[in-house]
């Protein structure tokens, strides 16, 4: 008798129990939705394909995630513990496709509970395409000059083809890449940087790696310069001997150095005739000799030969 007085008082009114439990959990639950909190942050949008297709179109780099859960936890969650992914390794033909982005928890995001995690977008618009490869010729991207009278003389790259992979619409028609920019300014060594490929589309792929070595060989710049109305002396003429030709000049043509040449004077260039086995009045056909300071070449000069008139001076008449 007392357990059925028992029962009887547990089933009596019982929609109204119902009532008030039910009541009791919506409160409850509400309770716990008001406590909770959301941050906000974007990870990289991690794509799986097969090996025949790739995706050709623009797609999100990203994704937004959106976490709600109690606030001393949810700040604890590493964003590398959260993954976004869509898999489309199930495509095995060209097409456009749709597809979700999966997201799964690993670290300190599998401790946290209560944990509500959305993504934005949810899923993804691909468009697949046959996947080529081709070798390109990769060519630097130079900016800027070496140091004043300086000048890059030569330089390399290894490797000089590299291969990339993507989409046969976009790798079709490529036949050379350029580098990142590399900076010359100033420069007056050879010097070695390693640089990456100028590339902006995710899509493409380089299975040798995006990242090639140039070598820079640096020397100073070497000009070439011509010299006009160069006077031309004669040297170590006796005496008694003088020389009655007007105005002897020529030209030189000269390559040196850039910064030597910018000190070299006019004065410091010359012709010049060694008179020294001259002996008496006559006249004479004399080889023509350049004179130029250390460090310059000599390419060309005018003239190769001269005639010159010696007579005796008053002072060797006064002699005789």
């Amino acid at each position: 008798m007392k357990n059925n007085s028992f029962l009887e008082k547990i089933i009596a009114n019982w929609p109204a129990k119902v009532l008030s439990i039910i009541a009791a959990i919506t409160l409850f639950m509400a309770y716990r939705i008001n406590t909770l909190e959301e941050r906000f942050f974007s990870v990289p949008l991690q794509l799986e394909f097969n090996e025949q297709y790739i995706p050709s179109g623009n797609i999100p780099r990203n994704v937004r995630i959106s976490l709600r859960g109690n606030r001393d936890e949810i700040f604890l969650i590493l964003e590398e513990d959260i993954k976004a992914e869509v898999d489309l390794s199930a495509y095995q033909t060209e097409g456009q496709f749709r597809a979700p982005v999966k997201i799964s928890k690993a670290g300190t995001a599998l401790e946290v509970d209560p944990l509500e995690i959305t993504v934005d977008p949810y899923e993804i618009t691909v468009t697949l395409e046959e996947k080529i490869s081709k070798t390109l010729e990769v060519f630097p991207n130079m900016e800027g000059f070496p140091a004043h009278g300086y000048e890059l003389a030569q330089f390399f790259l290894n490797p000089t083809y590299i291969r990339v992979e993507g989409p046969k619409s976009k790798v079709q028609d490529m036949k050379t890449i350029l580098t990142e920019e590399i900076d010359l300014s100033g420069k007056k060594e050879n010097f070695a940087v390693r640089v990456r490929l100028d590339v902006d589309d995710p899509i493409l792929q380089f299975p040798g790696g995006a990242v090639v070595e140039f070598n820079g060989i640096i020397q100073e710049a070497v000009i070439l310069k011509t010299f006009e109305s160069v006077e031309i002396i004669a040297l170590d003429l006796e005496p008694e001997l003088i020389l009655t030709n007007a105005d002897l000049s020529g030209s030189i043509r000269v390559q040196g150095s850039q910064l030597i040449l910018e000190e070299t004077r006019p004065e410091e260039i010359m012709l010049t005739i060694d008179c020294s086995e001259i002996r008496a009045p006559g006249i004479y056909a004399m080889p023509v000799k350049p004179d130029v300071p250390f460090g310059l070449l000599v390419l060309k000069y005018e003239p190769l030969e001269i005639e010159l008139t010696i007579e005796r001076s008053s002072l060797g008449e006064e002699e005789e």
